[in-house]
């Protein structure tokens, strides 16, 4: 077989604000602190209306999959929930994979962030990829400075924990971490092809494969937890 036989395609649209002229001397930031009085909800319908053109047009031209992220407090991303984004992706889609990188843990709960999924990949047909980042300090700050980022890297692997337990184990079961507790851990929206994750089933699009990324130039995939 030759390599470019597994060569995939992806595309990532961060759906920018593009209203915002470059090198603005009126903003000290485009993180966090840009004032929002810039954003005008007529045009952000106009940009959202043309980023789903775009993104039929991906399957359309024969890519692989299409790449959804989550960002805050920033003109460079109107996808503060990919999740949501993604349900309109599936719908206005057939073929195309659709990877979600994604809702930070930290910023959420995990056994939500694990029921949420399943219920994409199960409404997508088993076309899900998921991503699981850590969250950048620009994420931290706009999210009420939550979390602490001294157990963040610990508090995220607990979290990813969570969520393979729920995809991969029957429920409902017991769960005690130094971060999360379930008395009751028993997602009822569980994942096509339950009880196998990403590792094991390499080249099975009837289960959503997974990323985490622990820092920003790095990707690794989980070890083997389950089979």
């Amino acid at each position: 077989m030759d390599v470019l036989d597994d060569i995939q395609f992806y595309v990532m649209n961060c759906h920018h604000y593009a209203d915002i002229p470059a090198h603005d001397e009126r903003f000290a930031s485009t993180w966090v602190d840009m004032p929002n009085s810039e954003f005008d909800p007529v045009r952000g319908h106009q940009m959202y209306e043309r980023y789903s053109r775009e993104l039929k047009l991906i399957e359309e031209l024969g890519y692989d999959a299409i790449g959804l992220n989550e960002h805050h407090n920033t003109p460079f991303s109107l996808m503060p929930a990919p999740s949501v984004r993604a349900g309109h992706v599936i719908a206005s889609t057939e073929r195309i994979k659709i990877m979600v990188a994604g809702v930070p843990l930290n910023l959420s709960t995990p056994n939500r962030v694990a029921e949420e999924y399943a219920m994409l990949d199960v409404m997508s047909g088993g076309r899900m990829e998921f991503g699981f980042p850590l969250g950048t300090g620009m994420e931290y700050w706009s999210n009420a400075a939550q979390m602490d980022p001294v157990t963040a890297r610990a508090r995220f692997r607990e979290g990813l924990d969570v969520v393979l337990k729920a995809w991969t184990e029957p429920g409902p079961q017991r769960y005690e971490g130094e971060h999360f507790f379930y008395r009751y851990l028993n997602i009822w929206t569980c994942p096509m092809m339950r009880g196998r994750h990403g590792q094991s089933a390499q080249g099975d699009r009837h289960h959503p494969r997974f990323r985490h990324r622990g820092t920003r130039r790095r990707v690794v995939r989980e070890p083997q937890r389950a089979g």
